[in-house]
């Protein structure tokens, strides 16, 4: 249902995009409706603010997917996958099952990165994260 790679269309050629710039680059797709994540998903919020104890946390991304019926947590790296990232999407994933989602699904968390590296993902991850990577089109 989630596509790998991810494609998102930019106007110019960039070597190296920071995290503040594909998350600029998405939300524009969304408002144009090009986002190529897959079918079923609507926009809840991004840079979405949840608070936990004193702490504030912004979450990349958060959509419902209708088909799903359930969240769907995005946190966006322009790296390569790094297992702590896991740790980061699951607290977020947990949040919104404990505080957002009533009689939905279990809430879904989604990893989007430059690069992954299947034999450590293997390890690193459960049956309610997934992670994709994205590429750069002109």
């Amino acid at each position: 249902m989630i596509k790998d790679p991810i494609l998102i269309k930019i106007n110019k050629q960039l070597d190296h995009l920071d995290e503040k710039a594909l998350h600029k680059y998405i939300i524009k797709m969304l408002e144009n409706k090009f986002l190529e994540l897959g079918t079923g998903f609507a926009l809840v919020g991004h840079e979405y603010k949840i608070k936990i104890s004193n702490h504030t946390f912004k979450i990349d991304l958060l959509f419902f997917n209708i088909k799903l019926d359930s969240y769907v947590v995005v946190e966006l790296k322009t790296r390569e996958y790094h297992p702590k990232d896991i740790g980061q999407l699951e607290l977020y994933v947990n949040y919104i099952d404990k505080n957002i989602k009533e009689n939905h699904n279990k809430t879904i968390g989604l990893l989007i990165v430059k690069k992954k590296n299947k034999y450590v993902i293997e390890y690193a991850t459960n049956n309610d994260i997934f992670i994709t990577t994205y590429k750069l089109m002109i």
